[in-house]
């Protein structure tokens, strides 16, 4: 027969259930190490990832996996590994259901080192020029003196707006190394592809849209807080903006000492 919890241990527990009730009713799709992550870093509770599973595990709140979107993956080449901030950015898009009004389309810029949207477009079309729009924004936010020499390369798939004569041309222009991704393959653009399952984990499944301009201001501001704020585990559990900052601090301080 299973034992049940001691009381002063069940008593101990409490406060932090409720914490993780709490998370896990704002972000209901956030798993054990990201309410480990945001315990620890956020909250500042000093909390051991086991414990944290295990009540979560007790308590029906851990995610359950779909095995229907597991990818198939096949062997490929080796991913690019930026060292630096604005070395590889990838460039992708998915669309959102708005109820009575029909899909609206997101384009994505992130960059790969630091993990953060340095642009993006939303709209009811989703044209190389759209593209190009969240590109151009990504552009005069991250390399406000131009982008010409700066060592940027662009990972993007082969669909119809990152492959039109008007998207290539544009990014030759500025001197941007564009790169695809092998047919049939989302791993190549996979940074990228898995910011797009955290925006509607933490943004577009968890809301009903019924206007536009209401989605549009909402992206917005999600962005800036998800810049500022998400914990990411490849980071070492550090926000998009910090690392990014740091990142540029330290280069400094190693020009300097050269």
């Amino acid at each position: 027969m299973k034992r049940g919890p001691y009381a002063k241990v069940a008593e101990r527990n409490a406060g932090l259930l409720a914490r993780i009730r709490g998370i896990k009713a704002d972000h209901p799709f956030r798993g054990y190490r990201r309410v480990w992550a945001f315990l620890r870093f956020v909250d500042g509770v000093v909390v051991g990832k086991n414990r944290v599973y295990r009540l979560m595990s007790e308590h029906d709140l851990t995610v359950k996996p779909n095995l229907r979107l597991k990818a198939k993956r096949r062997p490929t080449g080796v991913k690019p590994r930026p060292s630096r901030p604005n070395e590889w950015w990838g460039i992708d898009m998915t669309k959102i259901k708005i109820d009575g009004y029909g899909w609206l389309y997101v384009v994505i810029v992130l960059d790969w080192r630091t993990k953060k949207v340095v642009g993006h477009y939303a709209g009811d079309q989703a044209k190389a020029w759209h593209w190009l729009s969240a590109l151009n924004a990504a552009v005069g936010r991250q390399f406000p003196e131009g982008v010409r020499g700066g060592g940027l390369h662009l990972m993007a798939d082969n669909g119809c707006q990152p492959t039109s004569t008007s998207f290539m041309k544009a990014c030759r222009v500025m001197d941007i190394k564009l790169a695809f991704t092998s047919y049939n393959n989302p791993k190549g653009n996979a940074d990228t592809e898995r910011f797009m399952r955290t925006m509607k984990e933490e943004l577009v499944w968890i809301n009903e849209w019924r206007s536009p301009t209401a989605f549009y201001q909402a992206l917005g501001s999600w962005i800036e807080e998800y810049n500022q704020g998400y914990l990411h585990s490849a980071l070492g559990y550090k926000t998009p903006v910090t690392t990014e900052q740091e990142l540029i601090n330290s280069r400094t301080l190693l020009k300097k000492a050269c």
